[in-house]
């Protein structure tokens, strides 16, 4: 063991980053497979040679029901040697699995490592087909290129298929040493535990995004965007008190399935969900404002089938005719019969049913899509026979 500082009770070896299943639950945290894949990787470390102290890696499905599953995971993440994402489509995609290895990335700078060396080992889980994804599958490829199942199938697939188990061991070898080296021969400074939101660089895509814009009172005159970044508007945006920003709701629900998010405060424009479903929201108080009320009849020209729109304020005194509730009604008025907007007035409401919300924009954007022709004139399909043959001896 290097000397160079003492290792921290329960310090790791390693923290798992990974995309729970769109169906977990607090009791099961992670798929099977995911799990196996854990338990394999620790027996490959203990098994690695050396007089060493032995260290398990880090999974938030480790922890137990009576712990503080965020608190664990945060000091885990400050603590472990090596952080190893499973890379798949939905992690690299989705914010919340990116700004666990951004904060990592920073912490190796901020120890004077590069921000993807050694200590940052992603495993290639699931391939992507979308070359913005090429350049991260192509560091998680490095450990393993010259095994061909792995490259061509991922881990995933090596876990789960007895014909690949030879790879999986042999892939698993090689993650392990990798870890076991890092660990002890260039070992890593714990740091202070994450404690607010860390920006993620957005990342480009090829895939349709949803689109999910904000309409509320004190917007900044310039349109903002939010891609992992919580410097927005519409990123702050909590018309429910001591609740979350609605975004995040959004967010969740977006990529649950495996879509993209593109968060936007409200600026006219009449193509701004012509190639993506969407979401609109409104805070009823802006009706109160010339701007606003000009902002609200703005966004009905902008709307689709597949844009949904729900109007959200915090009603204090539900069921009596109070402010809120009178902005409310003006605020739905000010949309035609065609978008009718929901009206919710309590966060319960709202969360029971943004999920559905943005699965139905999803799939009617998918049944009535723009379909746009390619440029120049239009060319014959082609055809297994210019000049069909005729029937005439073919018997029926």
């Amino acid at each position: 063991m290097s000397p160079e500082r003492p290792v921290l009770a329960g310090a790791r070896y390693f923290f798992l980053s990974y995309v729970p299943p769109p169906t977990h639950s607090d009791r099961t945290l992670g798929d099977h497979w995911v799990r196996r894949f854990y338990h394999d990787l620790n027996l490959a470390i203990d098994g690695r040679p050396g007089a060493r102290l032995r260290r398990r890696g880090f999974a938030d499905f480790t922890v137990r029901l009576s712990e503080d599953r965020a608190e664990q995971k945060r000091v885990a993440l400050a603590e472990a040697e090596v952080f190893v994402p499973l890379y798949s489509p939905d992690y690299l995609n989705r914010d919340d699995s990116r700004r666990e290895r951004e904060w990592f990335r920073q912490r190796l700078l901020r120890a004077g490592r590069p921000a993807d060396g050694d200590n940052i080992l992603p495993v290639l889980w699931t391939p992507s087909p979308a070359a913005v994804h090429a350049t991260d599958q192509a560091r998680a490829l490095a450990m393993a290129a010259d095994v061909e199942a792995y490259a061509a199938n991922g881990m995933s697939a090596l876990c789960r298929l007895q014909i690949f188990q030879r790879d999986y061991q042999e892939v698993l070898g090689r993650l392990a040493q990798h870890i076991v080296d890092t660990a002890e021969q260039t070992p890593l400074q714990p740091a202070e535990p994450p404690t607010g939101p860390t920006d993620v660089p957005s990342s480009p895509t090829s895939e349709v995004p949803f689109l999910a814009v904000v309409i509320a009172p004190g917007q900044p005159p310039e349109a903002g965007r939010l891609n992992g970044r919580p410097d927005t508007h519409a990123g702050r945006w909590r018309p429910f008190r001591d609740r979350p920003p609605v975004v995040d709701d959004v967010t969740d629900a977006v990529q649950r399935l495996r879509m993209p998010i593109d968060v936007q405060d409200f600026a006219p424009d009449e193509g701004l969900f012509r190639g993506c479903p969407g979401v609109l929201m409104v805070d009823p108080r802006v009706v109160e404002t010339p701007d606003g009320t000009e902002a609200v009849r703005a966004a009905v020209g902008c709307l689709h089938s597949w844009v949904g729109v729900v109007v959200l304020i915090d009603d204090s005194a539900p069921g009596r005719r109070s402010h809120a509730t009178v902005l409310l009604d003006r605020a739905v008025a000010m949309f035609p019969p065609t978008a009718r907007p929901l009206a919710v007035t309590t966060y319960d409401d709202w969360r029971a049913g943004v999920h559905g919300l943005v699965d139905r924009m999803r799939r009617r954007y998918l049944d009535a899509r723009p379909a746009y022709p390619p440029p120049g004139r239009p060319i014959s399909k082609p055809r297994l026979w210019e000049n069909p043959p005729s029937d005439e001896g073919v018997e029926p």
